[in-house]
This record gives C-alpha cells, structure tokens and sequence, in this order.
C-alpha cells in the first residue's frame, strides 16, 4: 500500500515538474520572439502589388485629351466664291473640293487685263513710228535743229521703255488671273472633319485654330496636350513612343507617339511631372497621337511617360533592384514570415531588365509573399504591418521631441522670440537651430525659420 503511494506521489511530482518545464520553455520562446528585432514596425506590401504598379524609372508628365489640330483654309480676300462644296461636320479627304470661286467676275477682270495689254502694245507702236518719224526730220535738219530732234527722240525712247515695262508687269498679272481661273476649286489639305465655315475670318488669338475661312479638324479627333517643365521638355523628342495612363485606374493605358513640340513657352503655369508642382519654371507643350481613341474623354486628365517597354507583359516574376540586398555570400529580400516577422530571405535572381531596373526573380519568391523595402532600421525579426497609419504613427513618435528639460538658452526671451543661435548642445540643435531669425509668428503652418519679406501679416511661411 505504501508503495503504490509512493508511485502516485512521483508520478504526480514527474507530471508536475514536466508541465512546468513546458510552461517555462513556452514562455521563453514566447518572450525570444517578442523581443527580437529593435522594435520598430516594418511596412510590406505584397509582391504582386508591387510588380503591377508600374516600376519603370521613367519621368512622368502630365496630359489632357483635346481636340486635334485644326488646320485653316484660308480664302482670297480679292476674290469672291461663286460655291462651297462641304457643310460643318463632313467628313474629307485630302483633295477633296472645299468650295470654289466665282470665276465670271475673275473672267471679266482677265478680259480687262487684256484689253490694258493691248492698249500698252498701241501705244509703244505709236511711239515707234514717232521716233521713226523724227529721225527722218532730223536727217533733214539743220545743224541747229538737230539737237532739238536728238532731245525728243531720246524723250520719246524712254516712254518707250516705261511702257514695255508696264507691258511685262500686265502680261504677269494676265499669267495670274488665267491661272486663278483654271485652280479656282480650293481643296481639302488633309483629312479630317469640317470644323467650321466661317465668312469673316480672323485671328482672335484663341488657342481654338479657326482662324481661317473654312477650318479642318484632322482625322483621329482626338490628340494628347502634355506639359513639362523647361528642364525635363529636353527629354522629350518626335516620334518617341509613350504610354498613355489613365489617372484614375493604373491599369488602364494607351499608347501613342509624339508628334510635335511647342518650343514656345505656355502662358500660364501648372504641374508638369508626377508629384510635381510648386516652381516657377517655364512650361512648354507637347502632342501625342493616340494609336487608338476607345475610352478617351475630351478634357480628361491623363498621365504619359516614355514607352521603354514597362507596358508590356513579362513571364516571370521581375522585381525592382532596390528591393534587393545584395552581398557577397547571395542575394536577399526583407520577406515577411508565416508569423508576421520580417526575416532576411535568399533568393535566386535571373534575367536583368534594365529599362526598368528590375531582376526576374527564379526562386525564394512568389507574388503571394509580402517583402519590405530594404531600409537601414529593419532588422531581422521585427513585426510587420501593411497598414501604413501605424508607419505614419511609429515616424511620429520616432521625431518627437527629445526627453527631458528644455534648456534655458531655447527658452523664450522678453520679446516672445526663440533663440534660434544655440549651438551648444547638436541634440536640441537638430530641432530648433536653423541659423535665421525666428519672425515671432504662430500659425498652423509649419515655421520655416525664414524671416519673410512681408512679416506684418501675421502669417509665416507665406
């Protein structure tokens, strides 16, 4: 009987100590893992998001769909047209009749061109026969008369010349007017669309192009105003292919060539690349043609970089370089684990996409995985995240303010103002020092530590 007590009492003792042991060694890996790491949160995203969102190391410009060139045709302002042949919203090709002139009226005038030749060319006769006449008289004069008769036939030679001056100058203007008769259809310069028909037309200075008698709206209707800076335009050539984005859905695109530069700088100012905005450049204006309207709306805001193949659609995973380590024993990605760690993963890495700067990835990665962006604070076990308020929040507690008592020298003095000269302690410095004078304004901007050349208006930063 005491033996088997025996047995009950160590087995209860063994089960004892065994849980305990689990307990313990539970507890120890439960605090290993939440202490690995330094703490801070990393930010992954998913890999198929990441190769999906276009990487191409490319500049991007803003672009509106607009109307495309409109191309006037202008009308004689000395003739008058007898016919128009097309209305507003034809359809023409080139060299089709646009209208034509009055050629009645434009006969008359040659009929009287003609006549005027004709009288030009009796009156040299006339002035021929009368030098001929007074050469004879001479011939028969005295010496003293002779000099009279020289004077009037070298008087009546130079009428002589003046009139079969006026003879070539008509003969010219007779060239012109049977050629008006004989081209007097005007045709279609191109294809496109009669815009409109305008009987008094003249250059409003509009940016419209109906400026002319009848204005042709070139075929494809539609065409790509894009804008960039003076410093990116150079980037920029004739015939470079791009592609088109939609500002709304990425995955929606076109592509198109450029077609031509405005060197001219635009009137007024706007943002030129992606992200972009807030200088003062000059801005300049490039068109692209479409390969194909479908989707397109007249004034919507698009997107167009240069075409260098990021559009098309890779085999393979290709993963941009920078979110590759790579060191001398591998190549390596920040990978998020089955346990929400970040763990420093080898992959093996093929072709190189240099257009994009991007490296086919053959192994360690799929574009299920979630990875990070290879930064100097992660380390190997820290805790991921994909929502990026609590990145926002982390950065926020990271740049807070220092512990501790403000110094007395970052105190404000008698003037409400802050001593922005310390230099005596480089922790506080990296806060406040920025080596101009404070203006002693408040407001819900952030001080720029600028003085401002109009400091009276209560307002800093403006």
């Amino acid at each position: 009987m005491n033996k088997k007590r025996l047995i009950i009492i160590i087995s209860i003792a063994a089960a004892v100590l065994i849980a305990g042991g689990l307990a313990a060694f539970f507890i120890i890996k439960h605090n290993r893992e939440n202490n690995e790491g330094n703490g801070k949160l990393v930010y992954v995203q998913k890999v198929s998001d990441i190769i999906g969102s276009g990487v191409g190391m490319t500049n991007r410009y803003m672009g509106i769909v607009e109307s495309q060139e409109i191309k006037p045709v202008q009308k004689d302002a000395d003739k008058t047209v007898g016919k128009v042949y097309v209305e507003e919203g034809d359809i023409v090709k080139k060299d089709d009749p646009l209208f034509e002139y009055d050629t009645e009226s434009m006969q008359m005038e040659l009929d009287s061109l003609k006549l005027e030749l004709q009288s030009i060319s009796n009156t040299i006769a006339s002035l021929n026969a009368t030098v001929k006449d007074l050469a004879a008289q001479r011939a028969e004069a005295s010496d003293e008369d002779k000099k009279e008769y020289t004077a009037e036939i070298n008087s009546t030679n130079a009428q002589i010349a003046e009139e079969r001056y006026n003879y070539s100058v008509k003969e010219k203007e007779i060239s012109r007017a049977e050629e008006a008769i004989k081209s007097s259809v005007v045709l279609s310069p191109m294809d496109g669309i009669i815009k409109s028909i305008k009987e008094n037309s003249v250059d409003d200075g509009s940016d419209s192009g109906e400026t002319g008698y009848i204005n042709i709206m070139a075929a494809g209707e539609y065409r790509i105003k894009g804008t960039a800076t003076e410093e990116s335009i150079t980037n920029i050539t004739r015939d470079m292919p791009v592609i088109i984005h939609s500002r709304v859905d990425e995955n929606v695109m076109w592509h198109g060539t450029v077609t031509s530069i405005n060197l001219e700088p635009d009137s007024g100012n706007g943002d030129d690349m992606y992200g972009g905005g807030g200088d003062t450049s000059s801005k300049y204006s490039f068109y692209v043609e479409p390969e194909n309207i479908d989707g397109l709306i007249l004034g919507q805001h698009l997107y167009i970089e240069q075409d260098l193949g990021q559009g098309e659609v890779k085999e393979g995973l290709y993963l941009p370089a920078y979110f590759i380590l790579m060191e001398e024993d591998g190549n390596y990605v920040w990978k998020k684990d089955e346990k929400d760690r970040i763990r420093k993963t080898p992959v093996t890495i093929g072709e190189y996409d240099e257009a994009n700067d991007c490296y086919e990835i053959t192994e360690g990665l799929t574009e299920d995985d979630y990875i990070a962006f290879p930064d100097v604070n992660v380390e190997e076990g820290n805790k991921t995240t994909t929502n990026y308020d609590e990145m926002l929040e982390q950065m926020g507690d990271d740049e807070g303010m220092p512990d501790g008592d403000i110094p007395d020298d970052m105190m404000m003095d008698d003037d409400m103002m802050m001593d922005d000269a310390t230099l005596g302690d480089p922790e506080y410095d990296e806060y406040f020092d920025d080596g101009y004078m404070d203006d002693g304004y408040t407001d819900d901007y952030t001080d720029d530590g600028n003085v401002d050349n109009d400091t009276d208006n209560g307002n800093d930063g403006e």
